[in-house]
């Protein structure tokens, strides 16, 4: 293979040898498709500095935003506050996932809206530096018609909704189209909004002299946008989502839930019940790896601060529907949360353990200490849940169960440290340092620090022994 310079000196000789139109048209084809493999950004190169037919010329290749990508994220400018990373599960107004967007932007331009998406790309002013939001907003305003009569078909045909839903990538992804529709047909009203509620929403901003009240009150009563999707507005910016709460009960007048549950503002209240429960099917749908579990601690402490919060601000005992759906919400959470209290005694001694015959099995299984380690967390994040879990017994239970593994752990394995005997003493060195750690997780790194100078003492002693 040729190299690279002489590869994209041949090409550029090619390119000098094609019309300007020729050329601007190939540079467009490779912008359009998004293509950032080796060929395109060789072509790219070998263009820099040469006549389109225009004053504009291409940049380096690594410097090229393509038309069609600015273009795509001008489309999706009214559908980003409501973008989240977790693909919501079941309905959830206003909050769209990223990962939707993909499918659903290739089906739009390819299948739904070819003809306009042709006018978009052909408005391309090959510059790099050229604002693509007003081509945007022009493709926006063909496409939303379109979509919206495509939503109505597939509707009333549950065949047509089957069939497009399994082209996008499942319900998940149907859902989100709708709600892209929505948004997209409401555009004004949404924008209106938007520009009346305040970058940060908090407790402050619902008062009675409130200019913010009044304005999602006249919001509310003028229908334009429906109160769930009033409620996600106000939601993408609000500091705490139980400002949700406080809302509904400054606009009904009461704080009584059941008047509260017969008003406009009942969507507010239903839609901070809708994230509690999002927190915890997402809880329970987490898988083992580390980013997981990290995302299923922050699940549990949002769950756990708007669980306690929305019971501060409004009790709803007298509302059964939304109690119920508080009810299962807690339990889900709560069983979610049982099966890892009820095995971290054992992953923390399996983790750490020495065999019967005092040496070492030859590894340190690190997976079963990441098990281990997970399992702490939980139970000491339970203990401090225990209000809006139904786990309080099991939670101490598990607690009082892991202190004392860890201290008889821990005192076995420093104890193995300072024998001359002990076997595998990089393993031993390893579990000794996993111990420590643990124990700084339950008991605070002050404990942890007296055990990591004994450990330091036991490896210099058995230095010295051996020199």
């Amino acid at each position: 293979m040729p190299e690279p310079g002489i590869l994209t000196s041949k090409v550029r000789s090619y390119m000098e040898s094609l019309s300007p139109t020729a050329r601007a048209m190939l540079v467009r084809t490779l912008r359009a498709a998004g293509h950032v493999d080796l060929p395109s950004e060789v072509i790219l190169k070998a263009a820099e500095g040469l006549d389109l037919g225009g004053d504009v010329k291409v940049r380096g290749a690594c410097a090229v935003d393509p038309w069609s990508a600015r273009l795509e994220r001008a489309f999706f400018d009214p559908v980003a506050p409501f973008l989240v990373d977790d693909d919501p599960i079941g309905p959830s107004f206003g909050r769209i996932s990223r990962r939707r967007l993909t499918a659903l932007w290739n089906w739009i331009h390819r299948d739904l809206a070819a003809a306009a998406w042709e006018r978009a790309l052909a408005a391309d002013p090959f510059d790099v530096d050229a604002d693509a939001r007003p081509i945007g907003r022009t493709f926006r305003a063909e496409v939303a018609p379109l979509l919206v009569d495509r939503l109505r078909e597939v509707s009333s045909d549950p065949k047509a909704r089957q069939k497009l839903s399994g082209h996008l990538g499942g319900e998940a992804a149907f859902r989100a189209l709708s709600d892209i529709g929505y948004i997209l047909q409401n555009e004004a009203a949404f924008a209106d909004l938007f520009a009346q509620v305040p970058s940060a929403v908090t407790a402050f901003d619902v008062a009675d002299s409130s200019r913010f009240v009044d304005a999602v009150r006249v919001a509310s009563e003028r229908g334009r946008l429906s109160g769930d999707w009033i409620a996600a507005v106000i939601a993408t910016r609000a500091a705490n989502p139980i400002v949700l709460v406080l809302l509904a009960c400054r606009l009904a007048g009461a704080t009584d839930p059941r008047i509260v549950a017969s008003g406009r503002s009942a969507a507010f209240v239903e839609a901070v019940i809708a994230r509690i429960e999002q927190h915890a099917a997402q809880a329970a749908a987490r898988g083992d790896d580390e980013a997981s579990r990290r995302a299923f601690l922050s699940d549990l402490r949002a769950y756990h601060d708007l669980t306690r919060n929305f019971e501060l601000a409004l009790p709803v005992e007298s509302v059964s529907a939304w109690f119920r759906r508080l009810g299962a919400a807690r339990r889900a959470m709560s069983d979610v949360v049982a099966r890892q209290l009820e095995a971290a005694p054992g992953l923390v001694r399996r983790a750490l353990r020495v065999d019967n015959n005092g040496g070492w099995a030859g590894r340190f299984d690190a997976t079963g200490f990441a098990d281990a380690e997970f399992a702490v967390r939980v139970t000491l994040e339970a203990r401090l849940a225990v209000d809006s879990l139904a786990v309080n017994e099991l939670a101490l239970r598990a607690r009082k169960q892991v202190e004392s593994t860890l201290e008889l752990v821990s005192n076995r394995l420093m104890d193995e440290l300072k024998s001359p005997h002990a076997h595998d003493r990089d393993v031993l060195l390893a579990a000794v340092d996993g111990a420590i750690r643990l124990c700084g997780l339950v008991f605070g790194e002050d404990y942890a620090a007296v055990l990591r100078k004994s450990r330091d003492n036991g490896v210099a002693k058995q230095a010295r022994a051996a020199g």
